[in-house]
Formats: structure tokens, sequence, C-alpha cells
């Protein structure tokens, strides 16, 4: 029942985004394409069954993991350890994701001087060392306002020596260094941290994945500031055609994804967890549901999605820009009912809150967040708009919020950030983008997209918070009622 309830939630998400499709071709505004329709909806089906199975697989492996782990490591009261392993999960998660392959795989089809494995290998170190950080925080109990004003001016004042491209480019790292594999564990096991140590407060919860996902922004921003400009000689990578090519690739991608997953859990079930065999062996096919689900669910999206991404990003450039942004939002409220991470983040936040803040409401908050996000992506596509004039407004509001609204919600408004800009918008609204960039803009057009995740990152931090804000007012009514009640009572 667990599996058919949520195969029902992933199902209608993705083909409502199916039949915005058909509309557009309906009213010609995308040509009509058979054969890549037919692509399309077989994506939308192995899609929404993948991801199904995947959230099945997480809650069996993956989040069970975490928790435990989290409780076992904080009660052998060794910080060193817990440090250390932060790290190691950081770096052989974040250079393992397919995001982050599919982000490197661009910037290298624009500078072939830079090699795959030096720009993961800088990607997994910045997000390891914040991974050790962000369980340090935990740990020492230090006020996340703090930290991520500090780590964000430091973001700037790195950003201001890198070259330009540097700023967008290092965004999208950040972005996607919290994705599928690394987001949902680091979640958990934060949870199991924060459930053993004593004087605990549910606002530590939360935050963990938001200080991760600067340390890709500034390990890229120092490699910008070493090795110099990149270039704007680009090009469209090229990418693997054909379902059977894609399944394979996809096959091998996620072997590589989980694999590491699965050598800490045995790691950490030899020395560490000890789990009674019936559990373990729960959690090893709670591992493969998970397996299973991400590759149909990748091979959907690259099959189905990007392609058509790419042709609706080409076809939509002639069209009244003001056509071009409403399309934009929509489509990006409708991806947040696919993303798996996003899913596991609004479950984690109903769980800590108490049902305070329900699943649903998270789910919109953060759509309404991405479908802003994605107009801004658009406006600096279109028109160019250097992406200092996006991104650093929107970031000092979010700081300056985080100073206002309860701290729980700060952890949850950047944790969201940091998950919010997915698989989904990797290879559905990017391709849409450099499609639209390619028509308008020529041979840039990679280079202009840069920064497109980096923007859906950040807007939905300011949605959440908004939402702490009247959560915040909420609360300071229904004081203020209950104290003239009481007034009112003892009066008599």
């Amino acid at each position: 029942m667990n599996f058919l309830k949520k195969l029902a939630q992933s199902s209608i998400a993705t083909f409502s985004i199916f039949l915005v499709v058909l509309f557009l071709c309906a009213v010609k505004v995308v040509p009509f394409d058979k054969n890549l329709i037919l692509s399309f909806f077989l994506g939308a089906l192995l899609l929404a069954f993948g991801q199904a199975l995947f959230l099945v697989g997480i809650d069996l492996s993956i989040l069970e993991v975490g928790k435990r782990a989290g409780t076992r490591l904080m009660r052998l009261k060794k910080i060193w350890l817990i440090i250390l392993f932060g790290f190691v999960f950081g770096f052989v998660t974040t250079i393992a994701e397919p995001d982050a392959q599919v982000l490197v795989g661009q910037i290298v089809s624009i500078n072939p001087f830079l090699s795959t494995w030096l720009i993961l290998s800088v990607f997994g170190i910045g997000a390891g060392l914040f991974v050790s950080f962000a369980l340090f925080r935990v740990l020492k109990k230090i006020s996340l306002k703090y930290i991520l004003t500090i780590i964000y001016i430091l973001i700037f004042i790195l950003a201001i020596f890198a070259p330009n491209e540097y700023l967008g480019l290092s965004f999208d790292a950040g972005s996607v260094a919290t994705g599928t594999i690394t987001a949902p564990f680091l979640l958990s096991l934060v949870i199991g941290l924060c459930a053993v140590r004593s004087g605990t407060s549910k606002d530590d919860n939360f935050g963990a994945v938001a200080i991760v996902s600067t340390g890709p922004i500034i390990a890229v921003l120092i490699l910008g500031i070493i090795i110099g400009p990149m270039g704007t000689n680009s090009q469209v990578a090229e990418s693997v055609s054909g379902f059977i090519p894609i399944l394979i690739q996809n096959i091998k991608d996620v072997s590589i994804a989980l694999s590491p997953l699965l050598v800490i859990f045995i790691l950490l079930q030899i020395f560490i967890l000890k789990l009674p065999s019936k559990l373990a062996f729960k959690v090893f096919i709670g591992f493969f549901i998970c397996y299973l689900g991400l590759i149909l669910f990748l091979t959907g999206v690259f099959y189905g999605f990007s392609p058509m991404g790419y042709f609706i990003g080409e076809n939509i450039a002639s069209l009244n820009n003001g056509l071009i942004f409403l399309l934009g939002a929509l489509l990006g409220f409708m991806i947040v009912f696919t993303e798996p991470a996003i899913l596991v983040l609004a479950k984690e936040v109903e769980d800590v809150t108490s049902k305070l803040l329900k699943k649903w409401i998270i789910y919109v908050a953060i759509g309404i967040g991405i479908s802003i996000s994605v107009i801004f992506g658009l406006l600096h596509v279109v028109y160019n708009i250097n992406l200092w004039y996006v991104l650093l407004p929107i970031m000092f509001v979010a700081i300056l919020l985080g100073y206002i609204i309860p701290p729980i919600f700060l952890g949850i408004a950047f944790d969201s950030g940091g998950i919010a800009s997915g698989t989904m918008t990797v290879s559905f609204i990017l391709p849409i983008c450099i499609g639209l960039s390619s028509i308008l803009n020529g041979g840039n057009e990679l280079l202009n997209a840069f920064g497109l995740a980096g923007i859906v990152a950040s807007v939905p931090i300011v949605t959440l918070e908004m939402l702490g804000l009247i959560y915040l007012t909420l609360n300071k009514r229904k004081g203020k009622n209950n104290d003239e009640r009481n007034f009112d009572n003892n009066s008599k």
C-alpha cells in the first residue's frame, strides 16, 4: 500500500507536466513530434514508477541507516570519528551524485583543459569539509544564522576575485552537491545525532544541507581564482541517445552513486551498528529497491525529459517574453512534486514539527519559490542580466530574514534551497534555458545558462522564510488572544 500511495503521488505530478507539454503542442507553441512525444511519455512512466520505488527503498535503507548511524556515533562520544566520517561521506557521495556528473560534463564541454575528475574532486573536497563542519556545529550547538552569515560574506568576497563565469558555476555546484543521494542520508544522520545529544532542540535537526551546499561554492570560487577565466568557446555537451544506451549509462552511474553508501553501511554494520541479521537484510533489500528506482527515474529523465526540454526551449524563443516567463513559472511549480529529495525533506519536516507543518504546505512553499526562481533564470537568459544582480539581493534578504524568523525555519528554509535544485532542474529546466539561449544568444548558451540551478536553490529559501514569518505572526496573535482570555477570566 505504501508503494501504491507513493506511485499515485508521483504519477499525478509527472503526468501533469506531460499534459502541459501536450497542451503546448495542441496550441502549436511547440511542434508535434510523434517520436519525441512517445519518448516523453515513456520517460514519464519510468520517472513515476522509479520515483515511487526510490522513496520506498530510501525509507528502508538510507533513512534508516542514517538515523541509526547518527545515534551510534554520538554514543561513542568520539568527536574526531564523527568529523572524519562526515568528510569521507561528503566526499564519496558528492563525486557520485548523478546531478554533479551532468553539470561536470557541461563544464568539460566548454573547457576541455579541465578534467572531469579534477572538478569532481573539487566538488567532493568542498562538500566533505563542510559535512564535517555541519556535524561539528550540531555537536557544539553553534547558532546557524551566525555561521551562514559568515559563510556567505566569505563567498561574496571570493566571488569578487574569481572570474565572472565562476559565480553561476559555483552556485550550481553547491545546488547539485546535495542531491538525491547525499541529502536524505545527511538529514537522517543529523536527526540521529540530535536524538542522543543532551539539551538538543528541534532547531538543530535542520541546517546541515544548507552548510554542506556552500562547500562546493567556496571550492569552485577558489579554483576559479587559481586557474583563471574559463573561456567562452562553448558548445552543448554531446549526450548519450537511444533508450538502451541511456539505460546502460544510468545503470553504470547509479552503481557508482550508491556503491559508496553501501560500502559505508557495511563498514558501519561491522564496526558500529551491528544490527540484527534480519534488520540488516531488510536494509540491503531497501538499497536494492532504491537502486532499481533510481535507475528507472534517471532513465525516464534523460530519455524523455531532457530532449523535450531542449526542444521546448528552441521553439519558445519566438514567443512573447511574458508567455515564456509564465510557462517557466508553471513548469517550475510542477517539478517540485517530482523531486525525490524534496519529498524526503517534507516528510522529515512534518515528523520533526509534530505535523505542525504539513507536507503539502512545504510542497507549495517550495513550488512557489522554484516558480519565481525559473522566472529569474529566464530573465537572466533572455536579457543577459548579470548574476550578481540576481543572487546578491536574494541571499542578502535570506540572511537578513534569518535574524527574524524562528531558528527552526531558518534551517528548514536553507535546507530546502540545497535540495530544491535537483535532477529535474538540471535535466529538464536547464535544457529549456540552453535551448532558448541557443536561439537568442548563439554560441554562448552554456555559459549563459550557468547559474540557473543556483538561482533555483536560492529563492525557495526566502519563500520558506516568509512561511516562518507567517507562523511567527500567527503564534503572537494566538498568545495575545490567550492572554486576553486569561485577563477576562481573572477579572470575573
